[in-house]
């Protein structure tokens, strides 16, 4: 089994960005950490700032039960699944942190062998004090000592709802992101968001999460983040549960070649894309298909490309349009 070290850094002291470069780039107190395999189940993808993140993950959103998410978890590890997404928008991390802690010992894996991503708010005042607090608080109740990647998770406000406070919001997203550079992950934003942070940003974000689907294949956003090298992660794969799409003649032919159910297509049709996933489910069977199936299943070019002709620019994700905020 071939594995590859990469970088990172403990954030049991947090620092700014700066104090943390200049660390960085002497070489002191950097710890080797992450030992993602090549070889697990569904692959991987390597981002722009040499690190690896998996291909397939296990999403928590609206999981908050710890008898639920320890099975979760249980099955997860043992499935295969290296990498669990999380946000302190969802309030489960400290469910999730004693889940690892659990289940980690039980499977012979190590801290250093799985990819946790958490997501911060953006906020219209002290932003800047509000992201580095987050993070310290992810990691007390995560039980880690350092984090794999840390997305901004809307480039707005979410708890004020001004929309179009645009001066507001371009402060907030700014002083969040200059605060937690090194982790540099952002979720929902748009190209103009982009095209915005690129401007100040002395790395580039490695990764973009968003809703994606074949009814939503975001192509204009999709092809800058493939320009940029930023990794492009699907969230609401299944368009909460749309039925509609399940009717296509497209997804009905496939389901018979592959012999799968429709959500396992539409979360191969994110991989085959060269997009991550993240699945969430808290049945075992469901956890472990999601996996298994979806890495099974390779599309041939005429496939990928019948599915992208589904689009019809249509988002499912109930009440998660702040990304449209200037």
């Amino acid at each position: 089994m071939t594995c590859r070290s990469t970088r990172l850094f403990d954030f049991q002291n947090f620092t700014t960005p700066t104090l943390r470069n200049q660390l960085y780039f002497r070489g002191a107190k950097a710890h080797l950490k992450m030992t993602i395999s090549v070889d697990i189940i569904g692959g991987t993808k390597n981002l722009n700032d040499g690190n690896r993140i998996p291909m397939i993950g296990l999403g928590t959103a609206r999981n908050v039960n710890q008898e639920s998410i320890d099975i979760s978890v249980k099955v997860a590890l043992e499935a295969g699944y290296r990498l669990f997404d999380t946000a302190e928008q969802y309030a489960n991390e400290t469910e999730l942190g004693n889940a690892l802690e659990k289940n980690l010992p039980k499977t012979g894996l190590r801290r250093e062998q799985i990819f946790i991503t958490t997501k911060v708010q953006t906020k219209d005042k002290d932003a800047s004090n509000w992201a580095e607090q987050s993070v310290k608080e992810s990691l007390r109740k995560l039980k880690t000592n350092y984090l794999d990647m840390v997305l901004v998770h809307y480039p707005r406000d979410r708890y004020t709802g001004k929309d179009e406070a645009f001066e507001l919001n371009k402060k907030g997203r700014k002083e969040v992101w200059q605060k937690l550079e090194e982790l540099k992950g952002v979720s929902n934003y748009e190209v103009y968001h982009l095209v915005e942070l690129l401007q100040y940003a002395k790395h580039r974000p490695v990764m973009d999460q968003y809703e994606f689907h074949p009814y939503f294949t975001r192509p204009t956003l999709t092809k800058f983040c493939e320009r940029n090298g930023i990794f492009v992660q699907a969230f609401s794969s299944l368009m909460f549960g749309n039925k509609e799409i399940q009717q296509e003649e497209t997804i009905k032919h496939l389901c018979k070649k592959y012999a799968v159910s429709p959500q396992i297509i539409l979360y191969a049709f994110g991989v085959n894309s060269g997009v991550g996933i993240i699945p969430k489910s808290a049945t075992p069977t469901r956890i472990f298909e999601n996996l298994h199936k979806v890495a099974a299943i390779t599309f041939s070019e005429s496939e990928v490309k019948t599915l992208n002709n589904l689009d019809r620019n249509a988002a499912f994700c109930p009440g998660c349009f702040p990304w449209r905020c200037l």
